[in-house]
């Protein structure tokens, strides 16, 4: 793009775009996956960075996963954009995960009995703190 990059791009939609735009979920393609582009791209409010080379059907499933998992948008004085804490959420669905502390959908079996309703609401009633 002649007068300005897609890094630059993104930092201007959610800084200066108007209301309803600023909010469109932006994937970023990059070249060169270093660390510092992919954290660059997260950085300027990038919702999705994906690697080259990438196949359609990769591409296909990271839109899909960002219109089904909608992240919180942040607005703080040094970022503007989807809430960067994407590890929370896992890989996308029926994808492996990359890394080591990837969060799994599947759900085991319980290693303990529920809390019944009484120690719940122990849990939520606010107690005096003394130092």
């Amino acid at each position: 793009m002649p007068e300005m990059d897609g890094y630059d791009f993104v930092r201007w939609l959610r800084r200066e775009a108007t209301e309803p735009i600023r909010y469109t979920p932006a994937i970023m393609i990059l070249g060169h996956a270093a660390q510092a582009r992919v954290a660059r791209g997260r950085d300027c409010g990038a919702s999705y960075i994906v690697a080259k080379p990438l196949t359609p059907s990769v591409l296909l499933k990271r839109i899909a996963w960002l219109g089904v998992h909608a992240r919180d948008f942040v607005e703080a004085e040094n970022y503007v954009g989807p809430d960067r804490r994407v590890r929370n959420y896992g890989p996308p669905p029926g994808e492996e995960g990359r890394r080591e502390t990837d969060l799994s959908g599947e759900l085991g079996e319980a290693v303990e009995a529920n809390m019944d309703q009484d120690t719940i609401d122990m849990l939520m009633k606010p107690m005096k703190v003394s130092l």
